[in-house]
């Protein structure tokens, strides 16, 4: 058995599920059980929708070493995996758990503590250099080893000569209603008032219904919840406003050309890296900036609309960075550590 520690609810969002389901998916793929674990119910429609076994523990998604004596009572043993995706979870924790079976921790800011059989760090910024000192014994580092579904792979997008389609996405939890706010300003905007918004509500977005109110004003603009093919909507958009996070790595592998921007502090170095290589333009960050960052986003999308040119350069520099291979590189990972 694959047991899979992870939340997610409208503070955190349901970034660590995700890439955790896609990894489940891979290991089910090869024959491997698995099953969830989660703090509350928060988790639970999402672990549903992917017809995933889970329990609820009934514990505080932030203090997560009160769970022990729960999982202590779960039937983990010998040839079982137990991977953790969670900025809560502390290296006591995993110490604990490790005496029992092997351990894995998708990390996300290069946690040199964290004792594990198996580190994976996917993002951009990662390399070996950062972990010098980890206690960690096998690190996955980089994104070839990004967690995507299946159908990431091998399935690019078309550039086409001119844009019309542009995919708004700000995670799970927009907390500032950034989404609502680049909405306002780019159907207002003379270089991007006349694109379609193809926007994705996350499952905690407490502002829906405020897009949703936009939509009905403007015919140029869609809202979706619970999005069951999101490579299919991500593959007829042109360009994506997107914020930092998984959603880039799953963008790179269709080749869709992008404006990125941050609005919470563990996005800035995916956010970075990207410009940094000259992968995408940059939106700025919501934290330091405020309104002007907004404004540079929509800024960015216009100059994508415009340059056919730039758009094909950004598609073919993503594609080369992420395959769409990496929940199974993963997954191969663990099943080594249960021979």
């Amino acid at each position: 058995m694959i047991w899979i520690r992870a939340d997610a609810n409208g503070t955190i969002g349901s970034g660590h599920v995700m890439r955790c389901l896609s990894v489940a998916d891979a290991l089910k793929g090869q024959g491997q059980q698995v099953y969830f674990l989660t703090a509350d119910e928060s988790a639970a429609g999402l672990l549903r929708a992917r017809g995933q076994a889970f329990r609820v523990l009934h514990t505080d998604y932030r203090r997560m070493e009160r769970e022990l004596p729960a999982l202590e009572e779960l039937p983990m043993g010998r040839g079982d995996f137990f991977l953790a995706d969670g900025y809560f979870v502390t290296a006591a924790y995993l110490d604990r758990v490790r005496r029992r079976l092997p351990v894995g921790y998708l990390d996300d800011m290069c946690r040199l503590d964290i004792g594990a059989d198996l580190l994976v760090n996917y993002n951009i910024f990662a390399h070996a250099g950062l972990y010098e000192g980890s206690r960690a014994a096998e690190l996955l580092l980089g994104p070839e080893y990004a967690p995507l579904r299946g159908e990431f792979a091998g399935n690019a997008c078309e550039v086409r000569d001119r844009a019309s389609r542009v995919l708004v996405t700000t995670g799970g939890s927009d907390r500032y209603n950034l989404a609502g706010q680049l909405l306002e300003k780019a159907l207002a905007h003379p270089g991007t008032a006349g694109l379609e918004y193809h926007v994705v509500s996350g499952a905690y977005n407490v502002h829906l219904e405020g897009l949703k109110a936009l939509e009905r004003q403007h015919g140029n603009l869609r809202i979706y919840s619970n999005v069951s093919d999101m490579c299919g909507l991500m593959r007829g958009c042109d360009i994506a406003a997107t914020a930092g996070g998984s959603t880039m790595y799953e963008l790179s592998a269709l080749g869709v050309p992008m404006v990125c921007f941050s609005f919470v502090d563990n996005q800035e170095r995916i956010v970075e890296g990207f410009v940094e290589k000259g992968l995408v333009g940059f939106g700025g960050d919501y934290l330091r900036q405020g309104e002007a960052m907004v404004a540079e986003a929509v800024e960015g999308i216009a100059l994508l609309a415009g340059d056919r040119d730039l758009r094909q350069a950004y598609s073919r520099r993503l594609r080369a960075l992420v395959d769409g291979r990496g929940a199974m590189r993963i997954a191969q990972s663990i099943m080594r550590q249960t021979e």
